[in-house]
């Protein structure tokens, strides 16, 4: 058996695909790999830290290491496994950077930019803006946007519905006055074009399917022109809007059902600090050389 079969009958395609690489890595750095011991591994972890790996990276690395060392016991090539009980010590840091998030403003400004694709069709306009409103007012998940069915809006009352997911709460969200309208429309005039399928999820592409998470990056991907010195994605998004309630004095735990978090300490991980706010403003306008 391969160690490309071993992944692929463990792990979900994507996993397998990432731990094959690190494995890989490992292989190429540390000479008889097969028969390396816990010091070689030791080492190893210690140059990759001394490249400046978060302690989150190195903990995928060592897991991938003890999944390769589980398969040479499984097929036969060593017997004992050198790392099998190692664990990494590193402090994790789970606050978010909010220093390169987006202002209300900037976010803002997505909105008022001309849509991509103007003379396709069909036209997808109208859906691209409410994908951008989505993100931008009620700071969904590219997996909340891609969940809604249309049954989830209410535009008489003016709120939306967002599902639990794995690790989100359920919550329901108000629209923002300037969504009803565009909403309204998009389901009237582009949806009805696109539900071929009479699907109800909201979000449809262009070829009259479900919107499958793709889309929802292209839509943002198509501004980052705007900001080329920052990552501008839907998850970026997301960050700043919660990083800007607080920022504007909301309560903690208003924020934290608005984000569906499950617990406030992980809301307060985007909470800026006045010395990371100042130390922001010092690199932007005086920047070290």
């Amino acid at each position: 058996m391969k160690i490309h079969d071993y992944l692929g009958d463990r792990f979900a395609k994507r996993t397998a695909h990432g731990y094959g690489l690190m494995i890989k890595n490992y292989c190429d750095q540390v000479k008889h790999s097969q028969r390396a011991k816990y010091k070689d591994v030791l080492n190893y972890l210690e140059k990759e830290r001394s490249k400046g790996r978060k302690a989150n990276t190195l903990l995928t690395y060592i897991a991938a290491i003890k999944v390769y060392y589980d398969y040479l016991k499984k097929t036969g090539v060593r017997k004992d496994h050198p790392c099998k009980h190692m664990r990494l010590k590193d402090r994790i840091d789970h606050r978010v950077d909010v220093q390169d998030l987006f202002s209300s403003t900037e976010l803002s400004l997505l909105l008022d930019q001309p849509s991509r694709g103007k003379d396709k069709l069909p036209s997808i306009t109208l859906r691209d803006k409410v994908i951008l409103s989505l993100l931008i007012y009620q700071g969904l998940t590219t997996k909340n946007i891609v969940s809604l069915e249309v049954n989830d809006l209410d535009l008489v009352q003016a709120v939306i519905n967002v599902k639990k997911e794995t690790t989100l709460n359920r919550r329901i969200l108000e629209l923002h006055p300037k969504q009803i309208m565009l909403i309204n429309k998009y389901l009237t005039e582009e949806r009805a074009i696109l539900n071929r399928t009479s699907s109800d999820k909201l979000i449809l592409t262009r070829r009259y399917q479900e919107e499958r998470g793709c889309g929802v990056h292209d839509v943002v991907k198509a501004y980052k022109r705007l900001f080329p010195d920052r990552a501008l994605t839907p998850l970026a998004i997301r960050q700043s809007v919660i990083a800007n309630l607080l920022k504007a004095g909301k309560d903690v735990r208003a924020v934290q059902v608005f984000a569906g978090h499950n617990s406030p300490m992980t809301t307060e991980r985007y909470q800026q600090t006045g010395i990371e706010e100042l130390t922001a403003a010092v690199m932007k306008f005086h920047p070290l050389k």
